[in-house]
């Protein structure tokens, strides 16, 4: 099962390392690039969603990563 980590910033994330991002933005969305993938989750008016939506974006993430051979997930809150 791929390793999810906490971090603050996708700075954090080591130079070439093949990963899938989960972090939020203005839209939600999925991009894939050559390290891997970027999935962006939508803050909502409400906390409990917005945090419910993360949550089942980096669940979503982990079945990703694991089909794609990725190792690590970074969450960026």
């Amino acid at each position: 099962m791929p390793e999810v980590k906490h971090i603050s910033s996708p700075t954090e994330i080591p130079a070439g390392h093949n990963y899938v991002l989960v972090m939020y933005g203005k839209e939600n969305g999925q991009t894939r690039h050559a390290l891997g993938l970027t999935i962006t989750v939508a803050r909502q008016e409400s906390k409990s969603v917005s945090e419910l939506s993360f949550l089942t974006a980096v669940h979503t993430a982990k079945g990703i990563a694991k089909q794609d051979g990725i190792s690590t997930i970074f969450a960026c809150t």
